[in-house]
């Protein structure tokens, strides 16, 4: 596998998704089907017809804090790197941000996860596996569980992408997503029943792009199937990232919300990845929501070697609003 960093780096990248090269594919049939998919989905965003914005201003009076947030996929790695710099993510970050890039790498990995939603009192329990060694067509699986007391989540998200590189500097991916989850509320009596926050089936395109050595270009349509909820929305995502050297990775990302509210809502971030003693990732970044004017700050760290890898990231809102998420995650590398 052509890496573009020293070998041991490479071998880290690779355990920990920090970033790795992509392999050039003979398989044009099913390379036609999935560049015409991905690009017809990204396409279609701009003439789709979404459904009434659940927080248009009739309803929150100008005041888009009002709205909930994203019920977005999200990895360890991710969470500590501010947006998630998702230019870089591979493995199992990239089932859950580029599904483009399940084609990086050859790679087998399988994962576990628990992830603590602190604005919503949940926990959420989670496993995936990743594989782009097996096939040509690189494919990843994964599914997680809404645990909650009084007010919080419950139900299941889960999530199916293929991937496939074109050549060395192109790589194509869709992934389809089925979610059913709800909300404990309190109704107008005073009594708590359960109300639905998004169920159904959406799908998410991307594009990986490595134009030169150290440089990767994203981008990718989120749930451009609209299921009308603010939880879910249809977005556009941009990323870029680079490697300087062989130890460090720098990205920034940027998502247009065009279905949450009456014009569209931005978010920016990015992060920093520094691996130390060729074997302990440590990340920082910001994540900065600016239609809900909510400020966060991320940090993360890893361990790695041949045969598994841990994460830990943590996102604290430090403007706008003071919630906590915290995951953590476990992976074993079968290649």
């Amino acid at each position: 596998m052509h890496v573009s960093l020293a070998p041991v780096l490479a071998r880290a990248r690779k355990r920990a998704g920090l970033h790795a090269s992509l392999h050039a594919r003979d398989w044009p049939d099913i390379a036609s089907l999935l560049a015409a998919f991905a690009l017809f989905s990204l396409c279609t965003l701009s003439s789709t017809a979404l459904a009434e914005p659940e927080c248009n201003d009739d309803v929150i009076n100008g005041d888009k804090s009002l709205c909930p947030e994203a019920l977005a996929f999200e990895s360890a790695r991710g969470i500590g790197l501010g947006t998630g710099m998702r230019a870089a993510a591979v493995s199992t970050s990239a089932l859950a941000y580029s599904p483009g890039a399940i084609a990086v790498g050859n790679l087998y990995h399988v994962e576990g996860n628990i992830d603590y939603l602190g604005a919503h009192d949940t926990v959420a329990l989670g496993a995936g596996v990743v594989d782009s060694s097996t096939s040509k067509l690189g494919a990843g699986l994964a599914i997680r569980g809404f645990l909650s007391g009084d007010g919080g989540y419950t139900g299941l998200d889960g999530r199916l992408g293929l991937g496939l590189a074109l050549s060395d500097a192109f790589a194509l991916g869709v992934a389809g997503r089925y979610l059913t989850v709800s909300e404990e509320r309190i109704d107008s009596s005073g009594d708590p029943i359960d109300s639905e926050i998004a169920e159904g089936l959406t799908l998410d395109a991307s594009l990986r792009v490595v134009p030169t050595e150290g440089l990767q270009l994203d981008v990718g349509a989120l749930n451009f199937v609209d299921l009308g909820e603010a939880e879910v929305p249809v977005t556009i995502s941009t990323a870029l990232a680079f490697a300087v050297g062989d130890l460090l990775s720098v990205g920034g990302d940027l998502l247009i919300d065009l279905s949450t509210f009456d014009d569209a809502a931005f978010i920016v971030g990015g992060g920093l990845e520094f691996l130390a003693g060729s074997s302990v990732p440590i990340r920082g970044g910001y994540r900065g929501d600016l239609a809900r004017e909510i400020h966060s700050i991320t940090a993360g760290v890893g361990y790695t070697d041949q045969q598994v890898g841990f994460d830990l990231g943590l996102r604290q809102d430090v403007a706008g609003s003071k919630e906590t998420r915290v995951m953590a995650s476990m992976r074993y590398y079968v290649h």
